[in-house]
Formats: C-alpha cells, sequence, structure tokens
C-alpha cells in the first residue's frame, strides 16, 4: 500500500498575501486524489508544502508519521525519495538528454547496474511514448513531450507517494485520456498514493477516488467523489459544470457569493427582491449524474477501489464542507517587517555559507561539475583581470612615486607599490572580476534552473542542491580567486615597476631593493586569503541569490544584479576588516 499523508491546520502566506489557512485533510492511503480550483487559489503551493518544498507558518503535514514543517532537511531529503513528483513544467534538468533525466533517479539512489537502469528507463519512455526521442535534450523537444518525460522520471523508481501538478497541460485530448488511464494503471499495480491538481474537468470527474476544492483560502470541500460530484454546493457546482454565473469570478478578488446574481431552476438570473443583495440558490447547479469512474486496462478492480467502498459504506468516508461564513471572511492583512525580513535574509545567508563548507565535506563530491565551474568562472575572468590589473598597478606606482618625490622617499618607491598591488589590488581587482563575471554567470544559471522547478525536482529526488550545484562553484571561485591573485600580482607589479622606472625616471636597483628590504613572506600570504575569502562569498552570494530568485526572467535579471551589489559591498567591508586584523596582529619588517 501506498504512503500516508496527513495534513492538519496547515496555513501558508507570501509576505502578506494569505494564500490558504487551516488546511486539513487525509490522502487515503493507496487512492487517487484530485485537487481543484480556481487559478490562483494555491493548488502548486500545496503540493510544495506537502514535500517541504515550502515551510508553512502553521499546521503540521505527516507524511509516513514524519511532519515535513518541522523535520531536519536531512529527513525531508530522505523521505523525498519515496515521492514521484510531475511538475508543472515537467521540470528536466537542461543539460541531460531525455533518456538521462529518466534514468537519474536510478543512478542516484540504487545500485542497478548500467543494463538494468537502461532496461527500465526505456520500459517507462515507452510507456509514455517517447521511445525514438531519449537522445535529445529538453530543449529540443515540446512541452507536452517534456511533460510525458517527466511523468516518465517521476515512476522510475516506483514510489510510494505520486504528485502530479496539472498532468494534462500541454497535452492534447487524446493524450490526456491516454495519461489519465496510465496515472490509472500505475494505482493498479503500484497501489500508490496519488495526489493529481488539475483543471481537467473530465479528467476530475472520471479518474480520483476522492475530489478536493481550494477556494478563497480555504479548502471549501473534499471527499469521495462520489458525495463531492453529487453536492449541490454553489461554489463546487460553478466549477464543476464550467459555468460563468455564479460565485466564482475573473479573479479572487472580486470572487464572492454574495455580489452573484440570483439563478432560477434553469440557470437564469431572476431579480433578488427588494434590492438585497442576491443570492446563489442552492441547487441550481447540482450534478444529476455520477460518471462512471475509469477502470484498469487489465479490466481487474484496484485494490483501492475496495477499500475505498468500504470506507464509504462504513462511513469512514465522508464529506467534509466548510463554513460559509468562514469563507466569506476577508484575510486579515499583515505588513512585513523589513527588518525582521533583512534579519531572514542574512540568517539564511550565513546559513547557506556553512551548509557550504559543511557539504564539502560530503560524498559523493561533484569533482567533475568542480572541473567545468573551474575552468568556466576562470576563462570568463582571467582577460579582464589582466586588463585590469595592469592600469591598476600603473596608476598606483604613479601616486605613489610622484608622492614619495614630494616627502623625498624615492627610496620607498617600490615597496609601497608592490605592498599595496599584492595586499589590497590585485584580491579586489581579481574579486570584482569573478563577481562581474563567474559570478553573475553562477546566478543566472541557478536562477533559471530555480524558476524552472530544476532545483525543486533536484530536491525530490533526494539530491541536496547544495552539495550537488552550490559547493563546485563555491570552490570554483575559490580556486579561481587564487589563480588569478597571483596573476594580477604579478601583472601589476610589473607593470608599476614599468611606470615608476619608464615614466617617471625611477632606478630599477632602488625600486627593487626597497621591496626586499621591507617586504616579508605574510605580506603575500595576507593577499592569498583574502582572495580565498573574497572568492568564497563571491560564490557563496551568487549561488544564495539564484537559489532564491522570484519567478520569471525579471527576476533572474533582479538576482543578478543585487548577487554582483551584495559581493561588491561585502567585499570592501571585508577587505577593512581583514586589513585592520593584520596590520594590528603582523608588526611591519624592521618594526
Amino acid at each position: 500500500m501506498g504512503g500516508t499523508v496527513e495534513v492538519t491546520g496547515l496555513t501558508k502566506s507570501f509576505g502578506s498575501q494569505n494564500i490558504w489557512s487551516d488546511v486539513t485533510l487525509t490522502l487515503p492511503p493507496g487512492e487517487i486524489t484530485a485537487l481543484l480550483g480556481p487559478s490562483g487559489t494555491g493548488k502548486s503551493v500545496f503540493l510544495k508544502s506537502l514535500m517541504g518544498l515550502l515551510r508553512p507558518e502553521a499546521g503540521v503535514c505527516l507524511v509516513n508519521g514524519v511532519d515535513m514543517v518541522t523535520a531536519k532537511e536531512s529527513h525531508r531529503l530522505e523521505l523525498r525519495k519515496k515521492f514521484g513528483v510531475l511538475f508543472q513544467d515537467g521540470a528536466l534538468f537542461g543539460s541531460m538528454s531525455v533518456y538521462d533525466n529518466v534514468a537519474f533517479p536510478l543512478r542516484a539512489h540504487t545500485r542497478k547496474g548500467e543494463s538494468e537502469v537502461r532496461e527500465i528507463t526505456m520500459q517507462k519512455l515507452d510507456m509514455v511514448g517517447l521511445l525514438g526521442q531519449e537522445h535529445k535534450l529538453p530543449g529540443e523537444i515540446s512541452g507536452g513531450m517534456r511533460k510525458r518525460a517527466g511523468l516518465a522520471r517521476s515512476l522510475v523508481t516506483d514510489p510510494e507517494i505520486i504528485l502530479c501538478d496539472e498532468p494534462d497541460s500541454g497535452l492534447d485530448p487524446v493524450r490526456t485520456a491516454n495519461l489519465a488511464q496510465l496515472l490509472l494503471d500505475v494505482n493498479a499495480q503500484t497501489d500508490a498514493t496519488m495526489l493529481v491538481v488539475t483543471h481537467n474537468i473530465e479528467l476530475a470527474r472520471t479518474l480520483p477516488d476522492n475530489l478536493g476544492m481550494l477556494y478563497r483560502r480555504q479548502l471549501v470541500m473534499y471527499g469521495p467523489r462520489e458525495q463531492f460530484l453529487l453536492t449541490d454546493h454553489p461554489v463546487v457546482s460553478q466549477f464543476m459544470a464550467g459555468d460563468p454565473v455564479g460565485p466564482i469570478g475573473m479573479s479572487e478578488e472580486v470572487d464572492h457569493s454574495s455580489n452573484a446574481p440570483l439563478l432560477d431552476d434553469y440557470g437564469y438570473p431572476v431579480d433578488g427582491g427588494s434590492g438585497a443583495p442576491s443570492m446563489v440558490r442552492a441547487g441550481a447547479r447540482a450534478i444529476e449524474v455520477l460518471p462512471r469512474q475509469l477502470l484498469p486496462a487489465s479490466g481487474r478492480p484496484r485494490p483501492a477501489t475496495e477499500r475505498h467502498a468500504r470506507r464509504v459504506a462504513s462511513g469512514d468516508a465522508s464529506l467534509y464542507v466548510a463554513d460559509d461564513e468562514e469563507a466569506d471572511r476577508p484575510p486579515a492583512l499583515t505588513r512585513p517587517d523589513p527588518l525582521a525580513r533583512a534579519l531572514d535574509q542574512t540568517g539564511a545567508f550565513f546559513a547557506l555559507g556553512l551548509d557550504t563548507i559543511r557539504a564539502t565535506f560530503r560524498r559523493p563530491f561533484a569533482a567533475r561539475e568542480l572541473l567545468d565551474q573551474f575552468w568556466f568562472v576562470t576563462s570568463v575572468s582571467w582577460i579582464p583581470a589582466m586588463l585590469i590589473a595592469i592600469p591598476f598597478g600603473a596608476v598606483i606606482a604613479l601616486q605613489l612615486g610622484t608622492l614619495t618625490v614630494q616627502v623625498g622617499a624615492q627610496s620607498f618607491t617600490g615597496a609601497a607599490s608592490v605592498l599595496a598591488v599584492v595586499q589590497q589590488a590585485a584580491p579586489i581587482v581579481t574579486t570584482l572580476v569573478i563577481a562581474g563575471a563567474g559570478g553573475a554567470a553562477i546566478c543566472a544559471d541557478l536562477g533559471s534552473r530555480t524558476i524552472r522547478d530544476e532545483i525543486d525536482a533536484m530536491r525530490v529526488i533526494g539530491i541536496d542542491p547544495v552539495q550537488r550545484l552550490v559547493v563546485p562553484r563555491v570552490l570554483a571561485c575559490v580556486l579561481a580567486a587564487v589563480l588569478l591573485n597571483g596573476l594580477v600580482s604579478v601583472v601589476g607589479v610589473l607593470g608599476g615597476y614599468f611606470f615608476n622606472v619608464v615614466v617617471q625616471g625611477g632606478t630599477p636597483g632602488a625600486y627593487l631593493a626597497s621591496f626586499t628590504a621591507l617586504a616579508q613572506i605574510p605580506d603575500l600570504v595576507v593577499g592569498e586569503i583574502k582572495a580565498v575569502i573574497f572568492g568564497f562569498l563571491a560564490g557563496v552570494v551568487a549561488s544564495y541569490r539564484g537559489l532564491n530568485t522570484r519567478p520569471g526572467p525579471k527576476g533572474v535579471g533582479e538576482s543578478v544584479n543585487q548577487s554582483v551589489v551584495v559581493t561588491f559591498l561585502l567585499l570592501f567591508f571585508v577587505n577593512f576588516v581583514v586589513t585592520t586584523l593584520y596590520l594590528q596582529l603582523v608588526p611591519g619588517k624592521g618594526a
């Protein structure tokens, strides 16, 4: 039998916007449940809350006895391996072929040989009609095909709990009917617990054992299909009939039963009388005939069908109907506290940094991803870093050369110039370039993955995105910063030497002698330490903003801009702190 899901008093908001409140339901193990509701009522948010991808403000969500609201992330990752999830847009990994996408959970969590992995993968691809397309990348196939590939991936490990977010979107009527039959057959074979979010009325009428509906920030009705479909509730009746006349309007802001016209027995508006607000008469759109439920292709009844019939006959399965007064009550709006929000974001940023350090020492280590990211960050950063290092070193040499002449300390020009480049200019130039080039690209990459649900898909599969994606990118920034810091130091020192000797007429021997006389090994070490710290900060900031990107292309652009600006601010603050500590703790040569 499938896994158990028990939800009690679940409440979720985004800032001042309440999505739904006090949602309570139980998914009967092994049965198929469909969740309905107008667009924007938080059905997808509910699915993500069940998996622990979003943290509700209140309530309990027990999955196989574990509360996904309060459990540690490591426990959630382990429990999510029991889930199979079809996201609304498929959420395929863009860099992998269709075959590798479907095979990914098997390779990640089983010890099956590649021949067995291939056999299972091809079987699932054949099941969803994608044989012959397995070599293509997600960007090379249609949206409907991506949806079917996502379904194949969600079924490849025979999960205990299957969640489908609008599985019919992007599919034609024939493939939608085939998909409904496929889900029913999978349930008959595996006895998995299923929750399907859909707007397809025909699918909702014929596929599930149980039905629920979200409307106006609450669960208005939930129970057995045969009771749900025969209700005379005005909201449910209007939605199932697809009638434009009723309490459901074009937006939730105007949805309200008191604003809907009174209907006669044929569904036509009538005068409410005496100027009083009109109300929908119960039963105006009640469904009179219960449609027949789909049967498995094998012809044999599902185990869930028999259990469901026993529950209904015994009275254990009853129809829940929300209180109308509670449904009509407007939600309480709360103003988000900017200070609290800033503190939460700061805490989340530091938490990501600590998680990155811990995940660096966990296995398996994504060495291939690290090499790819290191090559990418270095390749886009080294030329700009070199081009900036030359004028940087020249300006420092010219400025200090002029100053030392004015104060009669020409013999110290070399030491001052070289130490300024090694301790200050090189680490700063390196990190500015890495943040502006590599960091921006990292943020855009992770941000795009976030809005395509790839990060959530990875979490559902049971893969920690911090370990798999963030650690290689942060380490790549650190290694690139150390390498480029050394190169920038050499180029900057040579540029300063050239301009001091050639342009200002300095003495070559004096330039080098002053440097060797006053410089010491810790001066070189502190430059590399700064490069390590700055590279780490650039990588973590870019990853944090990418993982917390708002939906849409605009959200990705804003995250990239924020990551660069925040990195620059942190860079100069941390540079001040490290420099101050170094000067206090390490005495100068000859002091």
